[in-house]
């Protein structure tokens, strides 16, 4: 059974994450797996991850670690009513070591997390823990923003520089397409870094299309200072449900959503964003 890995912190926007994750779980068939981490200072852990509760009986109580079971089988119970599979775990520590290891032992399908967007990556992951995540987690990414509903989405945009390798993304936008019942907007940004004329891009654009034997699509080209940019306001211009977006693990986020990008995508876009990996084996 496919796994659909969904951090909550109890904000709104885990709260919309989860949302999200039981309507996109209908078209998966899969479980969700609910984690809060609660993050202890390092010098209180032991080498195990287990709770030292001589140092920490000041920070947590035992009251306050039965309030967030309590909270956390609360939301599980929204799982259950929409008559999906749930499991729920509470972990201690770093945020991105332990849902890294829970993706591994689970070998989730996919995560779904939630973000405020314009004021950054937080709630779930604060800091660096959301990009690398973004960069590095052993599945597709989906980051939402706000409330948002399958049902009234009608398109995504995918955004390629169109080169072979990302090819395999293609396959993967291709399988997301059809399990939602999309259309495809496939988009190069032209920028002063990656200039072609019009009629090269296009060509580019046909080629992609072609080899990667799409189905019920648009091609496109938009000019932009910046990739990111021309991104998400073309997504905006043809009212795309999502953003899909191909990364390249262990070498950081190259090619067309190179150094920190997609991270920025991420906190620009009000729509969702999916982010597959191209793993790097050299």
């Amino acid at each position: 059974m496919k796994k659909i890995i969904v951090p909550v912190d109890f904000s709104d926007e885990a709260s919309h994450a989860l949302n999200f994750a039981v309507e996109f779980n209908e078209k998966v068939g899969g479980e969700i797996v609910l984690v809060h981490v609660i993050e202890m200072p390092v010098g209180h852990l032991n080498f195990t991850g287990e709770i030292d509760h001589s140092g920490t009986e000041a920070f947590y109580t035992g009251e306050f670690i039965k309030a967030t079971h309590n909270k956390l089988d609360e939301w599980s119970k929204r799982v259950v009513e929409a008559g999906q599979d749930v499991s729920v775990h509470m972990k201690y520590g770093n945020a991105y070591s332990n849902i890294s290891k829970l993706i591994a032992e689970e070998k989730a399908s996919w995560i779904v997390m939630g973000s405020k967007g314009a004021s950054g990556l937080r709630e779930v992951f604060m800091g660096s823990n959301a990009e690398r995540m973004i960069r590095f987690a052993e599945c597709p990414v989906i980051i939402v923003k706000g409330e948002t509903h399958l049902k009234d989405m009608k398109s995504m945009a995918f955004a390629s520089d169109l080169s072979q390798e990302q090819d395999l993304i293609a396959d993967h936008a291709k399988d997301l397409q059809k399990m939602l019942g999309l259309n495809m907007h496939v988009v190069k940004v032209k920028t002063p870094y990656n200039w072609l004329d019009e009629t090269q891009a296009k060509k580019h654009l046909e080629h992609f299309a072609e080899r990667n034997h799409l189905e019920d699509f648009t091609l496109s080209t938009v000019d932009a200072d910046f990739a990111d940019q021309g991104a998400v306001k073309f997504a905006e211009d043809v009212k795309a449900g999502m953003i899909v977006l191909g990364t390249h693990g262990k070498k950081g986020l190259a090619h067309f959503f190179g150094g920190s990008i997609a991270e920025d995508v991420v906190n620009e876009s009000k729509i969702p964003i999916v982010v597959f990996k191209i793993w790097d084996i050299s």
